[in-house]
Parts: C-alpha cells; structure tokens; sequence
C-alpha cells in the first residue's frame, strides 16, 4: 500500500475517532447539565400538601402488560400497562408499547383474555411519554398514544397526562401538578429527571387506601424511589403503605440488547453513569426504613436480580408482578363492572 493511502487511511481513522469523543462528549455535557436542572427543579417545586382526598376500601392492581405473564395465553412485553381497580372508578395506567406493531396489541389482547373491556375504564393516566408507556415510538414521537396499532374512540373517558399531548376527540388535562381524581386517587405531579437520551418528565399515582396509608404505583421510576418518597410525604401525612410497578433497575444489566448493546442501561444512564448492587440496596435499605407493607417491583425495566434484592429484603410483603394476576392490596378482587363517577 502506497504511503499516501496509508495516511489517508490514518487520517480518517483519526477524525472518526475524534468525532466518536466528541459526540460522547456532548452527550455526557448533556446529561450531567439535564441532571443538574432537574435537580434544581426538584428543589424549588415543592408542592403544597392536598387536602383531604378521601380514601378507598378496595384497591386492586391487574398488570396488563409487563414483561411476565400467569399463563402462557397472555402475552409479554417490555411496556407497561396496569388496570387499578377503586371504590370509585377503574383506570387504565399507560398502555404498553406493542413493540412488533401486533394487532390486537399486546395490550387489547391481554384484556380480551383477562375478560377486560373498554367500557370498564372511566379514566386512562400515562406516566410519562416514553414509547413502552404510551403505545410506541410512532405515538411517542407525535405527542399521542393509542391501546393498539389504530388509536381507539375514547371519548366520554378522562385522560391525564403529565405533557401536553393530543388525542382524537379527547382533552387531555395536564397534570403537571398533583391533581385529585377521584376520591382517594391523585396524581403525584410531574418530577423531572435526565436520562442519557434526554429530560424526562414523569408522574406516578397516590391511592389513599382508608386505615393503611398512600400506595405509590409508578410507570418507570424515572423520578427515583427517594423523590417519589419525598413527594408522598410532600403530599400526605399517611404513611407509605405500598410501592408498585416500575423502578428502572437494570443491574448487572438490562433485558433487552441491540447489537450486544445494553440498552436499558445504555440508553438511561450512558456508559458512565449505571447504577450498582450497591445502589439498589441502597434505595432498598431507604424503602424499608419506610415499612411498606405491600412491595411489587415492575420486571419490564429491573433485572431478575434486583428483584430478588427486594424480594429477599421484604419478604412476604413482596408481590411478584405478573401481567394476569390480581395484586389486592385491599378489598377483593372486583368484577369488572364500570362505575362511573358522582
């Protein structure tokens, strides 16, 4: 090979190269100023305490999308999707991601199987607008969601959700703010975190079940367990009585790989910045001195392992998260009978 191409080739091995560092470098800028900015976010937007919400005697969880299922009939997928189940009302909590463009979607398949129709839900709350919560990349993208591959008529339903976002002939209300929904039911407001693919703004529910205390159920956890602590007791002076679904613990490593890429963790947290064991415990340790009687960590976005922390450190107040099987935190198990709000 000539000298000349030799340096060529050099060359351009360099540039790439430095283009690589650069980009890196860019995102890590990114990254640590959106961390930064949430973290200033969280300090000055403490929200005052609600008022007297009411409560609910039944609360019931029926996971309708996640990564593990009951009975091979039900389908699994990385997204969430959770029916709660009030004295007051029945809400559908985000609404998966039908990541092969299924149809029937994971999700309306699941209902189908689980006996579930749309006219048991009254209220639809989306965490956050991330393609596994609102339906798919395509959704997310365009500010919307949809239960399926066509966006599903839900007009006479309430839809809340924590950015401003669009749907056919609905209004959504954004809930930036806690918002009381039905009695013993609000939204936690919007918490602001940075994750290595950009600022994410994520809400959670509070149920205030009567004599247990307040029961957090989180999409991804993008908000960090300390923060949706802090925020419960920024809201209510009721214990916490219970945490389910997502916390985003991807340790030693994620469930899903592209290209021997890790990217649950890649697409988070970035080459540098991943949680540990140690972390885990840690937030474990913070979660327990809290004495939560009901614990059901989300397999869509925490690994086999860190489940297994929280399952050894609770021990029977741990609840394996299955799409298909009812999480009765009190009450029954309800027939699936709408009820309409007063």
């Amino acid at each position: 090979m000539a000298r000349s191409a030799k340096r060529l080739i050099l060359r351009v091995l360099v540039l790439a190269a430095a283009a690589v560092v650069a980009a890196v470098a860019g995102l890590e800028w990114r990254f640590l100023s959106g961390r930064k900015a949430a973290d200033q976010a969280w300090e000055t937007g403490r929200p005052d305490k609600l008022p007297d919400i009411g409560g609910t005697r039944t609360l019931a969880i029926l996971p309708l999308v996640d990564w593990s299922v009951a009975r091979p009939e039900l389908s699994g997928e990385p997204g969430v999707a959770y029916l709660i189940r009030t004295d007051h009302g029945t809400i559908l909590f985000d609404v998966g991601v039908n990541l092969d463009k299924r149809d029937p979607s994971p999700l309306l398949d699941n209902m189908k199987q689980l006996g579930v129709g749309l006219a048991d839900i009254d209220t639809v709350v989306l965490s956050h607008n991330h393609l596994d919560h609102v339906g798919g990349l395509k959704f997310a993208r365009s500010g919307t969601f949809s239960l399926g591959p066509e966006q599903l008529d839900l007009r006479g339903k309430r839809v809340f959700v924590p950015v401003p976002m669009t749907y056919p002939g609905v209004t959504p209300t954004v809930s930036r703010e806690p918002v009381v929904i039905a009695p013993g039911v609000a939204t936690t407001g919007t918490i602001a975190g940075q994750l290595y693919m950009g600022r994410v703004d994520e809400q959670a529910l509070a149920i205030r079940v009567q004599d247990k205390g307040i029961v957090l159920i989180v999409g991804c956890g993008h908000q960090s367990l300390p923060r949706l602590l802090a925020r419960s007791a920024q809201l209510f002076d009721e214990p916490v009585y219970g945490v389910i679904g997502g916390l985003h613990y991807p340790v030693p490593r994620g469930r899903l790989t592209t290209a021997g890429l890790d990217m649950q963790k890649l697409v988070a947290f970035g080459p540098f910045h991943a949680p540990s064991e140690a972390d885990v415990e840690r937030d474990v340790a913070l979660l327990a001195s809290a004495r939560p009687q009901w614990v059901s960590l989300s397999p869509h976005d925490s690994s086999d392992e860190s489940i297994s922390i929280f399952r050894g450190a609770f021990g029977p107040r741990y609840h394996d998260l299955r799409v298909g099987d009812w999480q009765v935190v009190a009450g029954t198990a309800p027939a699936l009978a709408p009820i309409r709000q007063p």
